[in-house]
Parts: C-alpha cells; structure tokens; sequence
C-alpha cells in the first residue's frame, strides 16, 4: 500500500517503473501489497532510477510517508 501511495505522490505509474527498468509489472504490483520493510532493494532501485532519485533519497521519502500514516 506504501508504494501505490508514494507512486501517486510522485505522478508516476507501477507500469512506467516495471517498463523503464525491464521488470514484470506483476513484481511490482506485488511489492506494492507489501510493507515497508519487506521491499526488495531492486524494487527500491527501479523506483529511484525512474524518479532520479538515489536509493537512499527513496528510502527515506517511504519511511517518512509511513511515519505520516501511523499518525493519521
């Protein structure tokens, strides 16, 4: 659910991501469904490079909108 949200946030689709890095749009739609700490680091990578961001710029935007979340 965190990805779908970060995804929206940032205009762009799981299907662009899983294109533009040649990975299955099922494995993406599948980290999708799952939390935050089980997300694969090729996941993370395939977000950042579609969104020119590092690794580590992702991570923390996805922590950050977690910690959002639990607050709500």
């Amino acid at each position: 659910m965190i990805i779908k949200r970060y995804l929206e946030k940032n205009n762009i689709s799981m299907y662009k991501i899983a294109k533009e890095n040649n990975i299955a749009q099922t494995t993406i739609f599948n980290a999708s469904n799952k939390k935050l700490d089980s997300l694969s680091f090729k996941i993370l990578r395939a977000i950042a490079k579609s969104l020119n961001k590092t690794v580590g710029q992702v991570a923390d935007e996805l922590e950050q909108l977690d910690k959002e979340k639990d607050i709500k």
